[in-house]
């Protein structure tokens, strides 16, 4: 009779073990993630950063895309590594999930279609430095920048010089026009914008000159939104100009209007 009893007391103790365990297998799970993904996010700053004596063994992608990861020029070989705080990027993954991912694994041609892309392949199975980890931990931590880009995309961004600054920093303008403004390489000064269009230093001539300067006469800011949105295609007959396009998932309206103000207080 005892040993039916303990028998009875095991089983029941043994159904409660298991049932306390299901229920909380999910939040132990997600625990478990968050933790695997905070340890990559660092990882991939790590690897993401120029090497030091603390940290020997990075992929140095600073050196391109800048300490920050907004992008830039690359040395003065008149290429321009992207913003990888870039809402286009999440954008992107929306379509495709591994799209970070690829463009790590097997370099710029996945974007270009260019075989001679700058951006190089990286991962070690088609003969780059980088393992599975390692570009997983990269790809974490753009993915985690993009997420964050779009996500600022989606609040209001209030009409003001100051926030318009802060457009010009995130979206990655400094990479072409200077943090100053002031231009850099073929890229043109912006420091003047707001009493006159930009016309003489275009890195790219265009073959609707005299339409932006009347436009710029009668609008301004009309202008300059059709300048940023889509120089090719409203100024140049759909051929490329040097100014990439921002459409709206890229830049909001709100964030666009805010950028603009802030151009237009350039004034010398």
């Amino acid at each position: 009779m005892r040993a039916k009893t303990l028998g009875v007391f095991l089983m029941l103790g043994f159904a409660f073990f298991v049932g306390l365990y299901w229920i909380t297998d999910e939040p132990r799970r997600e625990a478990r993630f968050e933790r695997d993904q905070e340890e990559l996010l660092e990882y991939g700053h790590e690897l993401f950063g120029e090497e030091t004596p603390d940290n020997p063994v990075t992929a140095n992608c600073a050196r391109c895309h800048g300490e920050d990861g907004r992008g830039g020029p690359v040395g003065d070989t008149g290429v321009n590594a992207p913003n990888l705080h870039s809402a286009s990027i999440a954008q992107k993954l929306k379509t495709n999930e591994n799209y970070v991912n690829l463009v790590i694994r097997f370099g710029g041609v996945v974007v270009s279609g260019r075989v001679d892309s700058p951006m190089p392949a990286w991962s070690t199975e088609v003969g780059g430095p980088l393992t599975i980890q390692q570009v997983d931990a990269l790809t974490a931590l753009v993915e985690s920048w993009a997420a964050e880009a779009a996500a600022q995309s989606q609040e209001a961004i209030p009409d003001t010089p100051e926030a318009g600054a802060q457009v010009y920093q995130d979206a990655g303008c400094q990479g072409c026009h200077g943090a100053d403004l002031a231009g850099q390489g073929d890229f043109p000064s912006l420091l003047n914008i707001g009493n006159e269009p930009v016309t003489d230093d275009l890195p790219t001539p265009i073959s609707q000159l005299d339409q932006l300067v009347a436009d710029y006469e009668a609008d301004p800011r009309d202008m300059l939104e059709k300048w940023i949105r889509d120089s090719s295609g409203n100024y140049n007959d759909g051929d490329q100009t040097g100014m990439p396009p921002f459409p709206e998932g890229t830049l909001s309206q709100d964030a666009l209007q805010a950028l603009i103000t802030f151009l237009l207080e350039q004034k010398q």
